[in-house]
């Protein structure tokens, strides 16, 4: 099968919670000419809530099936010719049918982060899955879903120490 380029298929971006994915994915967005499209953003317009009123009322699995269909959405339009810049949701690689959409209608990117520089990331960030001690939460996180970053991205990068217009700038390179 031939290869397709990221301008044919879009990018998505996965990874933990603060690797980064919203602030480069705009930027990168820019450097691409591309529109960007937040998926969390997207969950929450169109279940007319925010992300933890829907794991409040709804919980994870209720959540993960509203993001499942707002993927779907996105590649839906990916596929009819509109590529996007897409910023997942940390947790977006948690279904395998989720894994399947990445891997076949997106050139997808790990943004790999030390659970650590994370954490100190999202400090009072109200992420639904990241209460009390919330390093040791994102390293648990990174152990369970390691494996299904690795296997739906294409492209690996690492974010530790870098801004988000150096790792935007560093991603377009990869995808060259």
């Amino acid at each position: 099968m031939e290869k397709r380029s990221y301008r044919e298929l879009g990018v998505a971006l996965v990874g933990l919670p603060a690797s980064g994915k919203t602030s480069s994915g705009v930027l990168l967005a820019d450097l691409l000419g591309m529109p960007f499209v937040d998926l969390d953003e997207r969950v929450e317009r169109e279940a007319g809530r925010s992300i933890p009123a829907l794991f409040e009322d709804e919980g994870e699995d209720g959540f993960r099936r509203r993001e499942r269909v707002a993927l779907e959405h996105v590649a839906a339009g990916v596929a009819a010719g509109e590529p996007v810049v897409l910023a997942t949701g940390g947790g977006t690689v948690e279904l395998p049918e989720n894994r399947s959409v990445l891997r076949e209608r997106f050139v997808t990117v790990w943004i790999k982060v030390d659970p650590a520089a994370a954490a100190a990331r999202s400090l009072g960030s109200g992420r639904p899955l990241l209460s009390g001690d919330v390093e040791a939460g994102l390293r648990r996180l990174y152990e369970r879903r390691r494996a299904w970053y690795d296997e739906c991205a294409a492209i690996a990068v690492q974010s530790d120490g870098m801004r988000p217009a150096m790792l935007a700038e560093a991603i377009r390179e990869a995808l060259r």
